[in-house]
């Protein structure tokens, strides 16, 4: 079997997974490139803004990971382009050949262009910088408000605002309204607290997912004090309000929005096939059409299901993608034949504030209160555990 070259562009979920496969084959060279230096969780987050840990918890090391894989490079850079002609791969420092490339850049939060001032006045957390300037901006906006209290319980309403009520927005909501429920008691502060509102378009929170999930979400933001506005679509945003397609106002003191996903800005230089949100089409093996050696996997495709529909990105699709892709390559290398890319979710757990959850494991199995929470946790210690341990491996190398 020849000696190649593996180009992955994206150090999440989908990119580690396929690196993980791939390096388990001592004739495969492998280039991570990422321009940030770590692995970021995003789906652990709401840990992180509710101040239940701290940003060690859902970052880790890339250079120290891919020491530990062995023939595995990093490179911490930007990708500007990829020459498909020459098998390049064109960074801001240099270029880079590849046998194989896989895309696996992830997401950004999509901002309607068609609702004025949603991007300049509102948060987005699937950055770490992003998390962390929300996480301070809001702690030193408490203590302010905490100071004003001084002169009596006639302040302004303190109201945080979610757009979106899917995962994000709903686990989210949940956590940050249980959040400032444990501060208020914490401190015994007699005066209002904060008003978390979670603002969605759909006549049902968690839209389209299990019922079972959607009825425990719900009691359990009820009954965290979440104001839930179903039927309301966002029509304009100023500094510190927003405007209702029903005419209806809510000021706030912070908005996150989570109302949707969009490709990272990546795919708009490399000149393939996209959808209207920036997601790279692929071919039934996670190809980009006419380029079989190049795979594009995770939040930034549009991948499909086997009834034609579009999956949504989750870290679960991306680590499958991953292994999929891996799976190929060496399948091209061996002389077999590619498989084509089956997604099964293996089911679905939600954080809902505090230490409470709700979720559908396979096999159809609903589960939710403190039992729920401690089976999420399992699961992310599971995913982070191996990795934290070859990190330490590859911090001594």
């Amino acid at each position: 079997m020849q000696n190649v070259h593996v180009v992955v562009i994206g150090g999440g979920y989908g990119g580690i997974r396929a690196i993980e496969h791939l390096s388990k084959n001592s004739h495969i060279k492998i280039t991570l490139i990422d321009k940030n230096s770590y692995h970021y969780m995003q789906p652990e987050v709401y840990d992180f803004i509710a101040n239940k840990v701290d940003m060690s918890h859902i970052m880790i090391d890339l250079p120290s990971l891919c020491k530990s894989f062995g023939l595995v490079n990093f490179l911490c850079d930007e990708v500007i382009g990829i020459d498909k002609q020459s098998a390049m791969v064109s960074t801001s420092t240099g270029n880079i050949p590849y046998d194989y490339l896989i895309i696996a850049t992830g997401s950004r939060t999509y901002f309607p262009n068609f609702i004025p001032g949603l991007r300049e006045y509102t948060h987005g957390v699937k950055s770490i910088p992003a998390a962390l300037n929300f996480k301070q901006q809001f702690e030193r906006a408490l203590l302010n408000r905490i100071e004003t209290q001084t002169q009596g319980c006639d302040v302004e309403p303190f109201n945080i605002v979610i757009g979106g009520a899917g995962l994000s927005g709903v686990e989210i909501a949940a956590e940050m309204a249980a959040y400032a429920n444990r501060f208020y008691q914490n401190g015994n502060f007699g005066c209002r607290g904060i008003d978390v509102y979670l603002i969605d378009a759909y006549p049902t929170i968690l839209f389209g997912m299990d019922q079972f999930l959607i009825d425990s979400a719900y009691e359990r933001l009820i009954k965290l004090g979440v104001h839930v506005w179903h039927n309301n679509r966002i029509s304009q945003v100023s500094e510190k309000e927003i405007l209702l397609d029903n005419g209806k106002t809510l000021s706030f003191e912070f908005m996150i929005f989570t109302g949707g996903v969009a490709a990272s800005t990546l795919t708009q230089y490399l000149g393939f096939d996209t959808n209207n949100k920036g997601h790279l089409i692929v071919d039934e093996n996670l190809n980009i059409p006419e380029w079989q050696n190049i795979y594009a996997i995770g939040d930034i495709t549009h991948a499909l299901d086997t009834n034609g529909k579009f999956i949504p990105p989750t870290a679960q699709l991306a680590e499958r993608g991953g292994e999929h892709v891996a799976r190929n390559i060496i399948a091209s290398l061996k002389g077999e034949e590619k498989q084509p890319f089956h997604f099964k979710n293996q089911g679905v757990m939600i954080a809902l504030g505090g230490e409470y959850g709700a979720g559908v494991l396979p096999g159809g199995i609903k589960v939710k209160g403190y039992l729920a929470y401690l089976i999420k946790k399992a699961i992310f210690w599971m995913y982070t555990a191996p990795l934290r341990r070859r990190s330490a491996i590859g911090k001594r190398r």
